[in-house]
């Protein structure tokens, strides 16, 4: 098995992949443990299919976001954009409770996939129009297919990425050291933490800005409607295994890196499957078989 993934890493494309993988696998397990706790997987779910409205808006403005022709940046600061606005609005409406919680992100999450499929359907009308060309420029790359763009694909990920998502995962591990007794406190009891002094408000939206950094780094791997599960899985598997805080935050990185390691072998051993789903099922089985080990153990103790 090890042999294996010595002469896949040497592939550019699973190299580049694989480093992608393990920077946005780790932040998104630490982040898993947050979101399963808070409950929070369902506005993950609203911030990721805001994405789509983002790479929709990218494209037509003639910004390739895959492809040969790689991704620049542009692209990523319109997806990080509908991200962090949708995040924000989502926060604001469930926070001040003028609209119930599930109710703004269903709005926001059908409102988002419909912005991004109204944009793809105009540039395919609309590229072969004169003033069009010359009011967005000639298209920089090949624009992603829409299968690649809700279920991720290897051919999405280029080295520019995969500094991006070393970067950036960088900056929300540091983000995440700097308030980490804040945001446990949060997410255990948010009411005795802000009598404790906790500034939940800043909290709440510092969580939602990095889910948003996040999916915006993790959509390209696994695709806009399989990313959320990234958020939830890794979390909701080491909370089997372990109560104690330290020794969830271990399972959850290990199981988040089996998923990405395992999942992208599959998808590169496998050639015509798509990257996120690959992923899922090797969470989904890890999953499974710690519900049954953890159900076995107990009733062994019982």
């Amino acid at each position: 098995m090890l042999d294996r993934l010595l002469d896949l890493w040497r592939i550019d494309l699973f190299r580049d992949a694989l480093i992608v993988g393990i920077a946005v696998g780790t932040v998104c397990s630490l982040l898993s443990v947050v979101v399963v706790l808070k409950r929070m997987a369902f506005i993950g779910e609203g911030i990721a299919h805001a994405g789509f409205g983002g790479l929709g808006t990218a494209v037509f403005f003639g910004v390739a976001t895959g492809g040969a022709g790689g991704a620049p940046w542009q692209a990523n600061l319109i997806v990080l954009a509908f991200c962090m606005a949708t995040a924000i609005a989502i926060g604001v409406l469930s926070r001040r409770r003028h609209v119930e919680p599930d109710s703004a992100i269903g709005i926001m999450l059908v409102a988002a996939m419909a912005w991004g499929v109204l944009m793809l359907d105009l540039r395919r009308n609309l590229q072969s129009a004169d003033w069009y060309v010359r009011w967005v420029g000639p298209a920089r790359g090949a624009a992603p297919s829409m299968e690649a763009l809700l279920f991720g694909s290897l051919l999405n990920v280029t080295p520019y990425d995969a500094w991006l998502a070393v970067g950036f995962g960088a900056l929300v591990l540091i983000l995440l050291a700097a308030f980490f007794k804040e945001i446990v406190f949060y997410a255990f009891e948010e009411t005795v933490s802000q009598v404790f002094g906790v500034r939940t408000g800043l909290i709440h939206y510092l969580i939602l800005a990095l889910l948003s950094v996040t999916i915006v780094l993790t959509v390209r791997l696994a695709g806009i409607v399989l990313v959320s599960a990234l958020l939830v899985i890794p979390g909701a598997t080491a909370n089997l295994l372990s109560r104690r805080l330290g020794q969830v935050l271990v399972y959850s990185w290990l199981v988040g890196m089996a998923g990405m390691i395992g999942g992208l072998a599959l998808s590169l051993e496998a050639g015509s499957l798509s990257t996120g789903p690959c992923i899922v099922a090797v969470l989904c089985v890890l999953f499974a078989a710690t519900f049954v080990f953890a159900g076995r153990r107990a009733s062994v103790r019982t």
